[in-house]
């Protein structure tokens, strides 16, 4: 049940010219994670092939399948480019895939808008809660994002591949070129107050083929509230990239994570020894609150050498 300080919060007056329009929205509570392998390679792009294919619209492969046993391997592929004016060539990474995460999910829950504020209790699983502040770097790192899934529009060519791997239901004509996240962002009043709403103008591509294939995690937001941690942006990355063992629990993968993978994923790979101590830290202390919450029975740090390799996990 959410607070009357919380609704009065969410409660907002956008204005249509001259005409208004009450808007009351209602966050979910549920987290949808687009899983296939065109999600999981677009946002692991490195800086040096994101900008080969912005600069030379070049494409990506995807190996849908290894060894069909018709078909062999099956490949799709997707080109990206900057619109509407937009230059930057940064390549999108964990944190912004988490942002498209939560927005996703506000879009299948029905809701036309979200706001940065919204957004954030999305990633750090304060759904519902009045006292969760947002500061100017949480904001700041999130509408960045925003502008990068605004402004870079995916095009995919799936059809061969759809029709081998029997994906096809007639809606393959409609996987198009779109922007990564179709929304605009707009200055309205809320409660009498100015605040930047993202209003969402289309479904994504992207959420298209993930649909097609089956292939959607979905959990309780509430998982992510880890008490009285600190979400910088390093650590909404990280807890919710290693919400990732509730993939390995549903598809019996091997149930360890390396901390290679997580760093590369975080993009800390090449930063100070004492960043990657205090990631470790933000790790265990998310795994300990998973294993409170029941979502893993244990877990176990191992080395190889003096160095920390990877986290065993029990289910």
């Amino acid at each position: 049940m959410y607070t009357n300080k919380f609704l009065l919060f969410l409660q907002g007056v956008i204005f249509y010219g001259r005409k208004k329009s009450n808007v009351q929205l209602y966050p979910c509570t549920q987290r949808v994670e687009l899983n296939d392998k065109a999600t999981k390679n677009f946002f692991n792009l490195n800086a040096d092939s994101y900008a080969r294919m912005i600069q030379n619209h070049s494409a990506k492969g995807v190996i849908e399948k290894k060894n069909h046993k018709k078909h062999g391997k099956v490949r799709s592929s997707f080109t990206i480019q900057n619109e509407n004016g937009y230059t930057q060539i940064i390549e999108l990474n964990e944190f912004d895939r988490a942002v498209f995460g939560v927005c996703i999910s506000e879009f299948l829950a029905d809701n036309k808008y979200t706001t940065p504020a919204i957004i954030l209790r999305g990633l750090t699983g304060k759904v519902g809660k009045s006292d969760a502040e947002t500061f100017k770097d949480q904001r700041t790192a999130i509408l960045q994002s925003i502008d990068k899934l605004m402004f870079t529009a995916l095009d995919p060519d799936v059809i061969d591949a759809f029709e081998k791997l029997d994906y096809a239901d007639g809606s393959l004509e409609k996987i198009v070129k779109t922007p990564v996240l179709p929304c605009k962002r707009v200055e309205k009043t809320i409660n009498g107050q100015k605040a930047d709403v993202i209003y969402f103008t289309d479904e994504s591509t992207l959420l298209k083929i993930a649909q097609l294939k089956g292939q959607i995690l979905r959990y309780d937001t509430a998982l992510l509230d880890v008490p009285k941690q600190n979400n910088i942006p390093l650590v909404i990355t990280i807890k919710n990239y290693i919400l990732r063992v509730l993939e390995i629990i549903k598809h019996k993968m091997t149930p360890a994570l390396t901390f290679d993978d997580i760093f590369k994923k975080a993009r800390i790979t090449n930063k100070p020894n004492v960043i990657k101590l205090r990631a470790r830290e933000y790790i265990t202390e998310f795994l300990e609150h998973l294993q409170t919450k029941g979502e893993i029975k244990s877990f176990n740090l191992t080395k190889k050498g003096n160095k920390f390799y990877n986290i065993e996990l029990t289910f």
